[in-house]
């Protein structure tokens, strides 16, 4: 069982030690050290940054923030070791009710790589929509991505439909 909780400090330092990403994922190693999304994000006004929790054991993180009244910006990210073990789906999905239903967003937005299938397949699932396009710099470099996004009405539905699957 995944669970989500508030990040503390302790677990910011600890996430700067988590391993590297594997060769797939390692143009994402970045988010997880010093001057990564926790800092970028952890002292931001209108900011929710979350740890997610498998049987103590830190299994990744995830961030809301607030872009505009009604609207948050989410980030996720894995431990390297349980990336392709389903654990994102279930950390998008909590960090989604979160957003909408304890803080009252009405439309979270995302980007995602256009060269990161597996991440963009995961927010499809979840009923997460390609909005457009935009190119983005990242430690220097110039990256291509797809703008996704989720309104309360559709996370409703999503949320139905999963109640119905189960």
């Amino acid at each position: 069982m995944i669970s989500l909780r508030p990040m503390e400090k302790s677990d910011i330092a600890a996430i700067t030690r988590w391993p590297p990403y594997r060769a797939g994922f390692a143009q994402m190693d970045y988010a997880l050290r010093e001057n990564g999304w926790l800092e970028e994000f952890s002292e931001k006004p209108g900011t929710w940054c979350y740890i997610a929790v498998a049987e103590r054991e830190p299994v990744g993180f995830s961030i809301l923030s607030t872009t505009k009244k009604g609207e948050a910006e989410f980030r996720i990210a894995l431990h390297p070791d349980w990336t392709g073990r389903g654990v994102g789906t279930k950390i998008a999905w909590s960090t989604l009710e979160q957003g909408f239903l304890r803080l009252g967003f009405d439309l979270i937005r995302l980007i995602v790589r256009k060269n990161n299938l597996p991440a963009r397949a995961l927010y499809e699932k979840l009923g997460i929509e390609v909005s457009g396009e935009c190119t983005g710099l990242v430690q220097g470099q110039s990256i291509e991505f797809f703008e996704m996004s989720i309104d309360k009405q559709r996370f409703q539905h999503q949320t139905t439909r999963q109640d119905r699957r189960t």
